[in-house]
């Protein structure tokens, strides 16, 4: 059908709201979120220059997830955090899922950047 006539037949009052919305904006397939393969790390501490550069070269390529959901798993029930309520197997399914950036600030200024790809 096209717009003209849903919205004719709503005006003569044929076919009901709902129907017509359905009409006009049919349901839309829901797409699958695209798989992660990688976790890139980065971590930064205050005030220590030397594990600064320690942790950038060791992070320096990407994590593959299946390596870090193998030293996760174990620990799925473990809530991370009494602020947000969140246990490691959220974690484990939030970063599974690509295009995923999880940026985090401490109150002693350490900061990490979890991002998959």
């Amino acid at each position: 059908m096209v717009k003209d006539e849903v919205l004719t037949q709503l005006n003569q009052k044929q076919i009901s709201t709902k129907k017509a919305y359905q009409l006009l904006y049919p349901k839309i397939k829901m797409r699958k979120p695209r798989r992660a393969s990688f976790v890139k790390l980065k971590i930064h501490v205050p005030d220590s220059r030397a594990v600064n550069i320690f942790l950038k070269i060791l992070l320096l390529l990407p994590i593959p997830i299946f390596i870090i959901k193998w030293v996760i798993r174990k620990r799925t029930d473990k809530v991370i955090s009494d602020q947000f309520q969140i246990t490691t197997g959220e974690l484990i399914h939030l970063i599974s899922v690509k295009g995923v950036k999880i940026d985090v600030d401490t109150h002693t200024n350490e900061r990490i950047l979890i991002k998959t790809i």
